[in-house]
């Protein structure tokens, strides 16, 4: 039976990766900064390595994020590879950021950069820009960039979550050969719609996830201030980040909640009927199949990885980033066509229904078969 070292600082999807490589036969070890609590997984499959992790919240806490981040990179880069040199797992899927001392030592026989964003300069320079345009600098990482742009060199392979992510990688200069798509999935049996569509006035609106700069929430409240409360009702869920907060303050048009575990959440969001996602920048944007599932019609960018696989990609639904007065567009054909709000709700439950976990799985058999 192959070995399989997964290496993420935090957790992101890695407990659906874990579960996947065992369905597929493999047997797979996680190695993280988080507590074994915050998996559901076996905790004999997990190594952890938890005071970057602490350094990092404590620090964010006092205003020294990047202080913090910088040190959890490298100490647990240096856990991650000096477990896996006793490991020595036939694959290596690290996330990027945290990766850079195991793919300088190469434990393993084949090595994988996960990473969930476009590329970082990509990222990087769209946030400079957007931070200054609101009179905010962008917090200078050049640290993380330099570890990334090596970790892009070093690896194998890279995985992205989506045909997006993969463009701004072949247009930063990497082949296209060296690049895998293996998207997300969402969970059916916890986000699902509600039986009959709402009554449509007014329209309930809902964005969830980080309220940021990087997301775009900027956008969707210029969007829908001159809307009247019969018109469209605003609501905002999730965690607020700080340089953020001046934006906030400047409109009084929504109602804000904070962020709320997945099972509150989900009953929340088939409350609404359109779900708007503005990013800037989302390697996949998982709140969006989330949204769809849950019989909300979908409102996104073309900087959205996850709408590369929907209905979206085929239509002219999708909006530029940065594009308060599309965004608004959108809203108003909605408000005025109950017909177009029924045939887009239909077909982002359906397309949500092909964007299962089965599906990742499936994409994840076909990467390591090729690697065979």
């Amino acid at each position: 039976m192959k070995t399989v070292g997964i290496g993420v600082g935090g957790r992101f999807h890695s407990d659906f990766m874990y579960q996947s490589f065992v369905n597929l036969g493999y047997e797979p070890q996680i190695f993280t900064s988080l507590p074994r609590s915050r998996f559901s997984i076996p905790s004999e499959h997990i190594e952890n390595c938890i005071w970057p992790e602490l350094i990092f919240r404590a620090s964010r806490n006092l205003g020294f994020e990047s202080l913090g981040d910088h040190l959890k990179m490298r100490q647990f880069g240096r856990f991650l590879s000096r477990s896996l040199s006793r490991y020595r797992p036939d694959f290596f899927v690290g996330w990027s950021s945290f990766s850079l001392e195991t793919l300088k030592s190469r434990p393993g026989h084949f090595h994988i950069l996960m990473r969930d964003s476009s590329h970082i300069k990509f990222q990087y320079d769209l946030l400079t820009e957007e931070y200054l345009k609101f009179g905010h600098a962008f917090p200078k990482r050049d640290f993380c960039l330099e570890r990334e742009l090596e970790e892009y060199e070093l690896a194998d392979r890279i995985w992205v979550l989506s045909d997006f992510a993969k463009k701004t990688f072949v247009e930063a200069g990497i082949k296209q050969e060296k690049i895998d798509v293996l998207p997300l999935g969402v969970d059916l049996e916890r986000f699902q719609p509600l039986e009959i569509l709402l009554e449509p006035s007014p329209l309930r609106v809902i964005y969830f996830g980080i309220l940021s700069f990087r997301k775009g929430v900027q956008y969707l409240l210029e969007a829908t201030k001159d809307f009247s409360p019969k018109q469209i009702e605003l609501n905002l869920i999730g965690s607020i980040e700080p340089e953020f907060r001046r934006v906030l303050s400047k409109y009084s048009h929504f109602n804000y909640q904070q962020a709320m575990p997945q099972s509150e959440l989900a009953n929340e969001i088939r409350k609404h009927h359109v779900f708007v996602f503005p990013t800037l920048e989302d390697g996949f944007g998982q709140t969006l199949i989330q949204a769809m599932a849950s019989g909300l019609v979908p409102i996104t960018t073309t900087h959205c990885g996850s709408a590369d696989f929907t209905f979206l990609n085929k239509t002219e639904w999708r909006i530029e980033p940065r594009s308060a007065e599309q965004i608004k567009a959108k809203l108003e054909a909605l408000l005025h066509s109950s017909e177009l709000l029924q045939t887009l709700r239909y077909q982002s439950i359906q397309e949500a229904k092909m964007m299962t976990w089965g599906r990742y799985e499936r994409q994840l058999s076909h990467l390591l078969s090729a690697r065979r």
